[in-house]
């Protein structure tokens, strides 16, 4: 019998120290072992000793709290319900009115007794302040309290058993044993209080009496057949999935074969692309959101070394196995990282069909200008000039000293006439940005620009025409929409820089804005096709009364001999 009880304890310690070197567990395992602690004062009920003897009493009326307890946080280690909350409120509510105070008014605690071999002859109780038990405490306290106490765990036991109704087969197979010896549990206690009251001395309440103490050390092994349980099913449906996994699935498979393994039919699986902005978009390319934590879907992310590549989207039910679906959403990171990278090349590819869409209208617009621009401008001038040298050489012919005045004047026109044309060359590709380089191009720019402008720079060289192109049509957009739009703006900054990567940024001190509540517009839209030809970034952060800034980098633009 020393054996048996000494399980009462050993039994728990020792599963709680191996739970709670489990990881995911590691909260209710030094739980387990806390209880096993407190269970061994239990074996006090043991001692011919008054004081020992009602300690372990005392203990074995905390003992049922405990195990309330326990079995509503099992397997996490938390309540997490309001309703297990409240069951547990009412468990320490009844001990700490009815059964702890009751130690200071009894002479005797109820024999006989689970907890003590001594029958009907255990010690007096070491704690009775009074000279005399009242006379009511023995018949209806004791009456109430038994019947809250069987109450209250009937009350776990329903609980558990809505939770295994409800449950996903990995929860089925964890809280299937504990449920089963939670019932058992329930079913002895009224047998032994309904014995007890009948006959103290009837021969089957010493085996009921075993039935309830050994209890507890059987519900320590339901939680590790539980926990056994769940990692062989654990195991097996990630064999299974990584076994399905070799044929390489396409997203609507990979859907399903996930949806199969986590036993959640509308599961659904969504890329990270990182972009700008960054977002989620399913396999088809198609953005998409991520739904917020509420009672019916969740969401867990599945990430790898460089970040977080996809998310699953399941049934909130999955929320309390997040180590499982993140285990299967691992093992499917190969497929998983296929599927994004086929998603980001759709997404991609229409946005680049988008850009080339933008670009070749903006070529079409730039090349009607400049044929209108000669056309208006320069054609005009040289059809004119054209004219009047006829004239001069007629004038020639009958008056050559007008001739020769009018000849003299036709040299300010043909001036004109070269100055049209480099400003309309300029336009289209500009001679110093060609000859000089950036920082000279912008600083020209600078020289003309509408608000006084200041250029800054560090390291900048020369680089592929490209490269020089895009950057000096970006600053000279962003110069412009800050003269156009940068209200109360009393100068403008240009920087570039060269740290291994070619960055500039345009700064103006205007009363900002709020980026949301505007629209981008043509000019951006170019800058960013620009920079993303030449695979740059570009970004604009701006903030009512903080002005405007305009940023850009081109992270491999080679310096040019």
């Amino acid at each position: 019998m020393s054996l048996l009880r000494v399980l009462v304890f050993a039994v728990p310690i020792a599963i709680g120290i191996w739970t709670s070197n489990q990881p995911e567990y590691r909260r209710f395992g030094v739980l387990l072992v806390a209880a096993g602690f407190v269970w061994s004062l239990t074996t006090l009920s043991e001692s011919n000793d008054e004081v020992l003897y009602s300690i372990g009493r005392i203990t074995a009326w905390l003992s049922e709290v405990v195990l309330a307890f326990l079995v509503l946080a099992f397997p996490s280690g938390r309540l997490t319900t309001a309703v297990e909350s409240w069951i547990v409120g009412l468990w320490v509510t009844l001990a700490l009115t009815l059964y702890v105070p009751s130690a200071l008014i009894v002479e005797r605690y109820p024999e006989p007794s689970p907890w003590a071999s001594c029958g009907l002859d255990c010690p007096p109780n070491a704690f009775m302040v009074l000279d005399q038990q009242p006379a009511f405490v023995e018949g209806p306290i004791f009456q109430f309290r038994e019947l809250a106490a069987l109450g209250l765990f009937l009350a776990v036991a329903g609980v558990l058993a809505w939770r295994v109704r409800r449950a996903s087969p990995l929860m089925l197979r964890t809280l299937t044993p504990v449920l089963a010896v939670a019932i058992l549990r329930c079913v002895s206690v009224a047998p032994y209080v309904a014995i007890r009251r009948v006959s103290e001395e009837a021969p089957s309440l010493e085996v009921v009496g075993w039935m309830i103490v050994l209890c507890f050390p059987a519900m320590a092994v339901a939680f590790f057949v539980g926990l056994i349980r769940r990692r062989v099913f654990v195991g097996s449906a990630l064999q299974q999935l990584a076994t399905r996994l070799r044929g390489h699935p396409h997203a609507d498979e990979l859907r399903t074969i996930l949806a199969d393994t986590l036993s959640d039919p509308s599961l659904e699986v969504v890329y990270w692309v990182p972009g700008q902005p960054s977002r989620w978009v399913d396999a088809g390319g198609r953005t998409v959101r991520l739904p917020p934590s509420d009672p019916s879907r969740w969401a867990t992310e599945i990430s790898h070394t460089d970040g977080r590549v996809a998310a699953l989207v399941h049934d909130a039910a999955l929320s309390g196995q997040r180590s499982f679906v993140e285990a299967a959403g691992s093992f499917a990171l190969a497929a998983l990282q296929n599927e994004r990278l086929a998603a980001q090349v759709v997404t991609s590819m229409a946005d680049l069909q988008e850009s080339r869409a933008r670009i070749q209208a903006v070529a079409d617009n730039e090349r009607q200008r400049i044929e209108r621009d000669l056309h208006d401008g320069a054609q005009q001038r040289l059809v004119a000039l054209r004219v009047r040298l006829e004239l001069a050489g007629e004038l020639m012919r009958d008056n050559p000293e007008r001739g020769s005045a009018l000849l003299r004047e036709l040299g300010g026109d043909v001036d004109q006439a070269l100055e049209e044309v480099r400003s309309l060359a300029s336009g289209i590709y500009p001679p110093l940005l060609a000859d000089r380089g950036l920082a000279q191009a912008l600083g020209a720019v600078a020289l003309r620009a509408p608000l006084p402008t200041a250029v800054e720079t560090e390291g900048i060289g020369r680089y592929a025409a490209d490269i020089e192109s895009a950057v000096y049509f970006c600053c000279l957009e962003a110069l412009q929409n800050a003269a156009k739009h940068a209200r109360g703006a009393s100068r403008v900054s240009i920087s570039l820089l060269d740290d291994g990567a070619l960055h500039f940024a345009i700064r103006d001190d205007g009363s900002g804005f709020r980026l949301e509540s505007v629209t981008p517009g043509a000019g951006l839209t170019n800058m960013r096709d620009r920079l993303a030809a030449v695979s740059g970034e570009l970004t604009i952060s701006s903030a009512p009364g903080e002005g405007t800034s305009v940023e850009g980098s081109i992270q491999q633009a080679e310096l040019r001999g």
